[in-house]
């Protein structure tokens, strides 16, 4: 079997796959329930730019993230302080980033100091029976985006949960996040935001007083203020529980949303390992009495404790079902470790998208028209070999696009526009390098395989160099510029494969027709 045949059925196999690729991205809505089991049922999705939707800049909450910061570093020293079975007085944290542990005798400071030794986060210093640990900035910002890293992963866990699959959710510069969401309705807007911005953090803490005037609970326990906490009850009432709270959000395992016997929605969630055993312990020391559930500072309820409770438990409260499966969604994907902010929010109506995809369309529409008249003008019947090459080069571009589930953006479609060009572009050499051989008085078959054979290796160079481009606008891009290099890769391997494989097939049967190629005037 000699190169041209197997390069005609490469060629077929190419064309059949990527027009089977293609066919779920205009029929996607009634695509048969079989396809699903032998072909991909992917398709190209339209970006924000395109289609509308929310776009949401998201960023560290100042005034709170380095406090966080300094409170769980604080439970970690305490944590560590506790294992090492060392007697200490007290920890407590201070607004400028420190942390103060006090102790009764020199002989446990001494042995704490030892634990920090000489590590670079931490400032030490020692003042009477205290040790000040103050946390170094470098030290914190480090901290913010790890944080922040967390932060990105737990969002796109609680969007993709709420059945959105064409999200974008990107880090942006040392503090932000960006959140892309094309096709959202007006009415869901509202929830997204929630789902988007809400912490979610659920505290379990045992009630130790309620009663109806937050003046004189404050009043009782504010010389120990900083081992309690204050809060509104949900009956218009004011409770104090104790500052830490052993159980929280992350020991969540999974969350849904459940009935009463009302027939009113509430949330119901189970415990992982450590969370049961701790929730066990909780609720067995609280028999008879009540047990806040707090999330993001506000408390859900306040239910009292009937009998031991393992591995799983509800939040009840004036749900609506949306408002229970948000919820649910929110706790099963986890608080997120640091509070965050909305610094931007817009919404991008649709007419903006309308428009975009018809310029688009048009700007591809010219473009393609424009190049198949003057390949035709300039190289006469091996133009128009060149452009039936460019029609399958458009149809392996969109196929690939539809494997990969490519969303496509504005600047997604110049990069399909460029690729036009270059494709052109490669057929451009291979014609001159032709004319050449014509021009040295060789018969039209041997100037032809010339032509290919001397020009691979100038496209394969142009072509990958540009390839080198688009990956360096992929990895340190963001956004549309990321739309971009996909675009620009996927049309540079396709045009590579149209070049060398369909455009020699093409001008092969040309050349073996009745009336083919004379001279370099023909070309």
């Amino acid at each position: 079997m000699n190169k041209i045949r197997i390069y005609k059925y490469l060629s077929f196999l190419v064309l059949l796959l990527s027009l089977i690729f293609i066919y779920p991205t205009f029929q996607s809505s009634s695509l048969p329930n079989w396809w699903s089991y032998f072909f991909p049922s992917n398709k190209i999705n339209l970006g924000l730019d395109l289609r509308g939707g929310i776009f949401v800049v998201l960023g560290l909450d100042k005034d709170t993230s380095s406090s966080v910061i300094v409170e769980k570093e604080a439970s970690k020293i305490k944590l560590e302080i506790v294992n090492k079975k060392i007697l200490f007085r007290d920890i407590s944290t201070l607004e400028n980033n420190q942390i103060v542990i006090t102790f009764y005798d020199n002989k446990s400071l001494e042995n704490v100091r030892n634990i920090f030794g000489d590590s670079g986060d931490y400032n030490i210093r020692i003042e009477k029976n205290s040790i000040i640990v103050s946390l170094q900035d470098e030290f914190l910002d480090q901290t913010k985006s790890k944080l922040l890293q967390q932060v990105k992963n737990i969002l796109t866990n609680r969007i993709d949960q709420f059945g959105v699959i064409e999200s974008s959710i990107q880090l942006s510069g040392k503090e932000r996040i960006i959140v892309q969401i094309p096709g959202i309705e007006e009415t869901d807007r509202e929830r997204i935001l929630n789902i988007i911005s809400k912490t979610a953090m659920l505290e379990f803490k045992p009630v130790i007083e309620e009663g109806s005037s937050s003046s004189l609970l404050f009043e009782k326990y504010r010389e120990k203020g900083n081992k309690y906490s204050f809060y509104t009850g949900v009956n218009d009432n004011f409770i104090v529980t104790s500052k830490s709270s052993k159980l929280k959000g992350e020991s969540i395992e999974d969350a849904s949303v459940s009935y009463d016997e009302f027939n009113r929605p509430y949330v119901s969630f189970s415990l992982n390992k450590l969370g049961s055993n701790v929730f066990s312990k909780l609720t067995k020391d609280n028999l008879g009495k009540k047990i806040a559930i707090i999330l993001d500072g506000k408390v859900k309820s306040t239910p009292v404790v009937q009998s031991q409770i393992f591995g799983s438990g509800s939040i009840s409260g004036s749900f609506s079902f949306e408002e229970a499966n948000d919820l649910a969604i929110i706790l099963k994907s986890g608080s997120l470790p640091i509070p965050i902010i909305i610094l931007q929010e817009k919404t991008i109506g649709p007419s903006l998208g309308t428009d975009s995809v018809n310029n688009g369309k048009n700007s591809m529409i010219l473009a393609s028209i424009l190049i198949f008249f003057f390949m035709i003008f300039y190289y006469k019947r091996l133009g128009l070999v060149c452009d039936l090459a460019l029609v399958f080069n458009l149809i392996c571009i969109f196929g690939l696009l539809s494997l990969f589930g490519v969303t496509l953006t504005f600047p997604g479609i110049a990069g399909l526009v460029l690729t036009l060009g270059m494709a052109v572009d490669g057929n451009i050499i291979i014609y001159e390098r032709i004319k050449e051989e014509l021009k040295k008085g060789k018969d039209s078959i041997s100037s032809v395989e010339l032509g290919f054979d001397r020009s691979v290796s100038t496209i394969l160079d142009a072509n990958f160099t540009t390839l080198i481009a688009a990956i360096c606008m992929f990895l340190l891009g963001d956004g549309p510029i990321k739309g971009f290099a996909v675009t620009l890769s996927i049309g540079i391997f396709s045009t590579i494969f149209s070049n060398i494989v369909v455009a020699r097939i093409l001008t092969k049967l040309l050349v073996r027709s009745p009336l083919p190629i004379r001279g370099s005037d023909e070309v």
